[in-house]
């Protein structure tokens, strides 16, 4: 009995001495994000443009998209337009960033999207829904020329 209670005893001791933790410090790490102050004037108005999207959802994860931009969609096309999120796009969903890569097809210089109007319709149906999704896109592209006067609340 003894001898168990050793060897239990030494088997929780080498667990116990082998369970730790690393501790790494940089103090001179380079900074990994940075910030970046945009006015109005730093950017030239492109247009604007209304995508959409139709699906059915059913099971609360199997989807199936009917249209894309109004028009049928085509499962063979598979392109999508995905946009870190600082530059203005914040897209949920595949169906939506699929709609949103007709964007860059028409406006092709356009670098900074910003999502004017979202909405949402949902119909309820037996064990899934009908789900109809629209945006209001702005687009900008950055201005080229050289400002001298900076934003207000960037001083």
């Amino acid at each position: 009995m003894k001898s168990i209670k050793t060897l239990a005893l030494l088997a929780l001791a080498t667990l116990m001495a082998s369970c730790g933790t690393v501790r790494r410090s940089e103090p001179y790490a380079m900074k990994t994000s940075w910030d970046m102050t945009l006015c109005m004037e730093d950017l030239v108005y492109l247009g604007e443009s209304e995508i959409s999207c139709e699906y059915d959802s059913y099971l609360g994860c199997l989807r199936q998209i009917r249209t894309i931009n109004g028009k049928p969609y085509d499962p063979s096309n598979k392109v999508s337009l995905s946009i870190p999120s600082g530059n203005g796009l914040n897209l949920k969903g595949k169906a939506m960033r699929r709609a949103a890569a007709e964007l860059v097809e028409r406006f092709p210089e356009g670098r900074y999207f910003q999502i004017v109007m979202e909405t949402s319709e949902k119909d309820i149906l037996f064990l899934g829904a009908s789900i109809k999704r629209k945006a209001k896109v702005r687009v900008y592209k950055f201005n080229n020329k050289p400002q001298h006067s900076h934003c207000a609340h960037a001083k």
